[in-house]
């Protein structure tokens, strides 16, 4: 009633969170999901606009600079990042967004936004999302023993987040993504309660 509502999901990569997030809108098609800029190049499967807008990194570093970002990170040598203005009109329309971002992209959306919620997405062990993310078939031995120390390290955020969800099975750990989107829809907000009597009464 006073804008939407904003679930940040994050993992380390290779929890599947892309993966969940998706079987979530086949679920749920009225959720709408933020769709980030990146400087890293597709993966096969990947449509402009639909999974990322790709764009170079020195275009990239271009709207860095003219602060066009909500929130942007570097991670693995590419860069991610969210459009302040797509966000804000999305708020604005009243829907519900959802975030697929890095740790650090999540602390930032809680900066500009305090009453988002941050989902940290876990995979089942470490030995299971190293196996997932040889299974891609799409990182190099370098890549891959980079993610996995960076993992180790992510994991230690876990107890800044509102909610945590293992992913042993992606449809399973969509209906609890949809769950925490119920809860949060029915969770009241600051100087909330006045415009909600109003709607009601």
């Amino acid at each position: 009633m006073t804008g939407g509502r904003i679930i940040v999901v994050s993992a380390p990569s290779g929890s599947g969170k892309g993966t969940v997030i998706g079987r979530l809108l086949s679920l749920r098609p009225d959720i709408t999901v933020s769709v980030s800029y990146t400087s890293r190049p597709p993966r096969e499967g990947e449509i402009d606009g639909t999974h990322y807008y790709f764009v170079s990194k020195d275009c990239f570093r271009e709207m860095i600079n003219k602060g066009e970002f909500v929130e942007w990170d570097q991670y693995q040598g590419d860069y991610y990042g969210t459009s302040k203005t797509k966000i804000e009109q999305k708020l604005a329309d009243q829907k519900d967004v959802f975030f697929d971002i890095t740790i650090k992209g999540a602390y930032a959306i809680r900066a500009h936004y305090p009453e988002a919620a941050l989902v940290f997405l876990l995979p089942p062990s470490f030995a299971e999302l190293e196996r997932r993310l040889r299974n891609r078939g799409t990182e190099t031995e370098r890549k891959i023993r980079g993610r996995m120390a960076e993992a180790r390290r992510e994991i230690k955020s876990l107890c800044d987040f509102d909610y945590y969800i293992v992913n042993n099975d992606v449809t399973e750990s969509a209906r609890m993504l949809e769950a925490i989107h119920s809860a949060e829809k029915c969770r009241m907000r600051e100087n909330e309660s006045k415009v909600i009597l109003e709607h009601i009464l």
